[in-house]
């Protein structure tokens, strides 16, 4: 999509729900620029008519008069950043939630394919700096349009001839800017890609430490790491020696048009033609056409620099929801079967093929076991199922009805999956069990730690479901962290439970104990089972080999 279809989306953002305190944000500038204006104008008269003719009561007249305008913009300045502020913290958190609900409804063929460290630049760094792109950059460019203007119909009336010298110097300022801005757009985009490789880098790190700890592997992650940095650094010291140079250039110009105004206006004033207080408003007047310009420029190179960050964002935001979400889809009740047929399913993640003709029946009621190699595509069924990828030939039915018939909120919220890769918050214990809902009775949830056999543990914890458990759940044990997770599945009383060795970190008296335990839990439920260990699966009422894609 191209830069500008961006920026107009990103606006559309800004001013939705702005409009209102944008327009008086719009109007604060434009009397803050209007009373700006009228300085030059009372300088001149204090130094040619209040100064220069001795006049006292004029002089405290204009003084005051002076006094109240800088007052008065100074005032308006503080009410407009305010206002800026609140906006760019509204759009900040609604594009950000807006990023993050679009994620969470990408397939996982996405995820696949994208690294984390670059998703996560995007949320973090590009949201950052688009934080400060929108309505006060547009304003801006607007007044110091308007201001320009104004301040060159004041030169022209004045002197033309220094006008000339001014306008011929500012030409050069603008050629000069316009060449460093493209240069600094190209350099800012490839620092966006390489921050985004480096923050993958360091991602992968921090979120596996102890792996690479007991692996000895830091050495080969500081080789890589260092690298990447020192590439990042060396663009970042190009760029800023580029800005720099580009700011440096800038003031040598400015200097230079300061000069020819107070050197060939001087000479005016000696020969007679001009006035002292002429003068200084004549600086005054070019430092406000000139000034405005300067800016305009340089909200082109952060809006170069920005452009690369909304484009970024809206790459993600463009991405297509391959998963259709079918709002007014079927909705599982509480009435349903909840029968599962796998009908001649055919699926694969690349070329090859990881399950073909794939026929199966879950029973409400009944266990089925999943078993055969790692790879065979044990996992893959469960992930069909949730719809996290959807499949290339055949159908998955749920009481005789496609899954993609379904709504896929309601049917997600009815399969609860317990993996051998846990999802545990940094947060209460209480908080992971019930996944913040209040809804939930206390007594229900020490029931069902109960049965799993972790209410002891927990109750013996200082803060006992209060406790925070860190990180990945860092502070609890493997088998404790699965009971959790089991848990868990029992507490959100879903209709459809999937336990993909859940019990891989229990030993076997453990795990027969729990299983026991919860089997009543249980009767009334779709459960299917995917395990290596014959322990967790030889009650199981039918049992599925995998084998070679089918």
């Amino acid at each position: 999509m191209s830069n500008s279809k961006n920026i107009k989306r990103f606006l559309k953002v800004v001013f939705e729900k702005n409009k209102v305190i944008a327009s008086i944000a719009f109007i604060i500038m434009l009397i803050t620029s209007v009373l700006d204006l009228f300085i030059p104008q009372i300088t001149r008269l204090i130094l040619d008519d209040a100064i220069n003719n001795s006049k006292t009561n004029l002089l405290i007249k204009l003084v005051l008069l002076y006094t109240a305008i800088r007052i008065s913009s100074s005032l308006l300045s503080v009410i407009l950043e305010y206002i800026y502020s609140k906006m760019k913290k509204r759009v900040y958190i609604k594009l950000k939630i807006k990023l993050l609900k679009h994620l969470s409804k990408l397939s996982g063929d996405y995820y696949t394919n994208i690294k984390t460290g670059n998703i996560l630049s995007i949320i973090e760094n590009d949201m950052f700096i688009v934080e400060n792109f929108g309505a006060e950059i547009l304003f801006s460019l607007i007044i110091n349009a308007i201001t320009a203007f104004i301040a060159l119909f004041f030169l022209l009336k004045m002197e033309f001839d220094l006008l000339l010298i001014v306008i011929i110097l500012q030409l050069l300022i603008t050629l000069s800017q316009s060449k460093f801005t493209k240069i600094i757009s190209s350099k800012t985009e490839e620092i966006r890609k390489s921050d985004g490789n480096l923050s993958n880098i360091i991602q992968e790190f921090v979120s596996n430490i102890m792996n690479i700890v007991i692996s000895k592997s830091s050495f080969n992650f500081f080789k890589r790491y260092i690298k990447q940095e020192k590439s990042l650094v060396s663009k970042c010291i190009k760029l800023d020696m580029i800005i720099s140079s580009n700011i440096s250039i800038a003031r040598i110009l400015n200097s230079l048009i300061t000069i020819c105004i107070y050197g060939y206006g001087g000479l005016k004033i000696i020969k007679g033609k001009m006035s002292i207080g002429e003068l200084i408003a004549f600086q005054q007047y070019t430092e406000m056409l000139i000034g405005p310009c300067i800016s305009i420029i340089r909200s082109n190179t952060r809006i170069q620099q920005s452009l690369v960050s909304i484009n970024r964002i809206f790459s993600v935001l463009d991405e297509p929801i391959i998963i259709n979400q079918n709002n007014k889809g079927h909705r599982l009740s509480d009435t349903f079967n909840g029968d599962i047929v796998f009908d001649k399913v055919a699926f694969s993640y690349d070329k090859d093929k990881t399950l073909d003709n794939i026929n199966m029946i879950f029973e409400k009621g009944k266990m089925t076991a999943l078993v055969g190699t790692s790879g065979c595509g044990k996992s893959t069924i469960v992930n069909l199922l949730f719809r996290l990828w959807d499949i290339n030939k055949g159908k998955i039915m749920i009481d005789n009805i496609d899954i993609k018939d379904y709504n896929l909120k309601s049917l997600r919220k009815n399969i609860s999956i317990v993996t051998q890769d846990l999802l545990l918050f940094d947060d209460s214990i209480l908080n992971n069990l019930t996944l913040g809902n209040k809804n939930i009775r206390k007594q229900y949830v020490e029931n069902i730690c109960n049965r799993v056999e972790i209410y002891k543990f927990i109750s013996e914890l200082p803060n006992g479901f209060d406790t925070i458990i860190g990180e990945k759940g860092v502070k609890l044990s493997g088998g404790q962290k699965q009971r959790v997770a089991i848990a868990r599945a029992l507490i959100s009383n879903s209709s459809i439970i999937i336990f993909d060795e859940a019990t891989s970190a229990l030993d076997n008296i453990s795990q027969k104990r729990i299983l026991e335990n919860i089997n009543d839990l249980l009767k009334n439920k779709t459960i299917i089972v995917i395990a290596h260990r014959l322990s967790t699966i030889k009650n199981a009422d039918k049992i599925y080999v995998i084998d070679k894609e089918k």
